[in-house]
């Protein structure tokens, strides 16, 4: 089974971990809408304070700088799906509306 991702950060710089939280709660409520039209969509999305956190994730600390504008902390956010399911162009509101910077988009035919 195919699936294909999209990776994302926002610089968003709540100042405060309960901030972040209910940011992070309102991207789960704005995917909402999308996870009801395509059945194989999934999400993660983490508020991430320091170059630990990132490396932790298994992430490029220079890619995620370079599209925050160079500050922590941000928020990012990793969509997930099968081909065909979803037209990417369906992400598009979601990223206009939290100012999600694209990372990356991949698609992984052996996916299991």
């Amino acid at each position: 089974m195919a699936l294909a991702c999209r990776e994302y950060v926002t610089p968003h710089r709540a100042g405060t971990k309960k901030d972040d939280y209910e940011r992070l709660l309102a991207i789960k409520d704005a995917l909402g809408p999308i996870m009801a039209r395509s059945k194989s969509l999934r999400f993660k999305a983490k508020a991430l304070y320091q170059v630990k956190d990132l490396e932790n994730e298994l992430l490029n600390p220079k890619a995620i700088l370079a599209a925050s504008g160079g500050v922590l902390p941000v928020i990012w956010l990793n969509v997930t799906w099968q081909p065909g399911d979803l037209p990417a162009e369906d992400l598009r509101p979601l990223e206009q509306q939290f100012n999600l910077k694209l990372l990356g988009e991949f698609v992984d035919e052996n996916a299991v």
